[in-house]
């Protein structure tokens, strides 16, 4: 029992910083909750909550980029959106938050460094965000992105940069042989998959990127492959 209680300390340490009164903590408790902790203790998972929390996400991101830049593209909105809403940013926002502190996962799981994966921090932060907007609303949901999400996208001026466009342009202009984007691996359920792409050229991996669509994940690939060719020149 002592360390149930010294989780939920944890969380609504968390839920003062960020000046959340709750209603109902059993459902912050959930959204703590991975499935590996779940199926060893019987209660309920984060899964759902991370499915509402990942749309919620999303929606309120788009509407920001919507009305911010009016002259802009679909195309170039959803890019400057897949940059800050996907598994690498969410799992730094979750890392902000210090959400990572109150994530409650199982043995074998928390022995694999569970509170540093990249892809179950960014599942903690959606499922967080899943249950504010159940407590609290969404207006508590964007108070919460309006400090800690769209001040990165103000201070950025590169958002519709085509990184795949670049990396070709660039391999070609050393090479007749073009680049080619495999898929590694994808995780998660079929209707929030994480996927895992790498980019190759003549046999050599210059990149990898991780996204929730494979599109997003080949756009991060080809960034770090840029990243990485022009850190050795």
């Amino acid at each position: 029992m002592m360390n149930d209680f010294s989780n939920d300390d944890r969380i609504k340490s968390i839920l003062k910083s960020l000046n959340i009164k709750f209603n109902d903590f059993n459902i912050y408790k959930t959204a703590f909750t991975h499935q590996s902790y779940s199926n060893e203790h019987g209660v309920m998972s984060n899964e759902r909550l991370e499915y509402l929390g990942d749309a919620i996400l999303d929606f309120i991101v788009a509407d920001y980029l919507y009305h911010k830049y009016p002259n802009e593209t679909e195309g170039n909105l959803t890019k400057v959106r897949a940059k800050y809403v996907c598994a690498r940013a969410n799992s730094e926002y979750a890392t902000i938050l210090k959400l990572n502190e109150a994530f409650l996962l199982g043995k074998g799981e928390t022995e694999q460094g569970g509170k540093t994966k990249q892809s179950l921090l960014a599942d903690l932060f959606e499922a967080f965000l899943g249950a504010v907007y159940l407590d609290n609303g969404i207006d508590k949901v964007k108070e919460i992105l309006e400090k800690l999400v769209f001040p990165k996208i103000n201070s950025q001026s590169n958002f519709f940069i085509d990184y795949k466009s670049k990396l070709q342009e660039y391999i070609q202009s050393e090479s007749r042989k073009s680049v080619e984007y495999q898929l590694v691996k994808d995780t998660g359920p079929a209707h929030n998959k994480t996927f895992t792409v790498v980019v190759i050229h003549d046999k050599v991996k210059l990149g990898v990127g991780v996204g929730k669509s494979k599109k997003e994940a080949e756009q991060q690939a080809a960034e770090d492959a840029l990243q990485k060719l022009a850190t050795n020149k």
